[in-house]
């Protein structure tokens, strides 16, 4: 989405959304247009990663030729400027009704393979 190289670690990654696909039966991440057109799917998508994941590394988030597209030099996103963060744990609990522990097993396994600049 920003023009970034990328190398074998984005398996890591989709190895993570499918590990919770398989888990869920729902996306990790399944982005939307806005319906006023306020913000396209890919800058939902960016939203819903920095959500769950943190804002993204400076380094990583402006290295992309279309990074400035979507993200201010501040690392703020520019169409959608107001982020909830959930933690993987604190989804798996509310959303899937995990107990606490196999939600805290479950996002220490799956956050090394959702890392935005392994």
């Amino acid at each position: 989405m920003l023009g970034s190289k990328y190398n074998l670690t984005a398996d890591m990654w989709s190895l993570a959304c499918m590990t919770f696909e398989l888990l869920t039966g729902e996306l990790l991440f399944n982005p939307k247009k806005d319906n006023n057109n306020a913000y396209g799917k890919n800058d939902d998508h960016l939203a819903q990663m920095m959500e769950l994941l943190g804002r993204f590394p400076k380094k990583m988030s402006m290295r992309g030729e279309k990074a400035k597209k979507y993200i201010s030099s501040k690392g703020n996103l520019n169409r959608i400027p107001r982020l909830q963060n959930w933690s993987l744990k604190d989804v798996m609990i509310a959303k899937y009704r995990f107990k606490e522990q196999e939600a805290q097993m479950f996002e220490d396994f799956m956050l090394p393979m959702l890392s935005v600049y392994p």
